[in-house]
């Protein structure tokens, strides 16, 4: 499993996002996500998923 880049917890799903905050792609779980989509300048890049 791989590891959120913002509270380090491993998941099999993972977000790529970026912010005003955070301007460069990042992948976050999707608690971190919840937040991050609410701020200015959010963009979407797509999901992440491990099999």
């Amino acid at each position: 499993m791989k590891k959120c880049n913002i509270c380090h917890k491993p998941d099999k799903t993972h977000y790529r996002v970026k912010s005003i905050i955070h301007k460069h792609w990042i992948f976050c779980c999707k608690e971190c996500w919840n937040q991050i989509s609410t701020q200015k300048n959010y963009s979407y890049g797509g999901t992440r998923k491990l099999k």
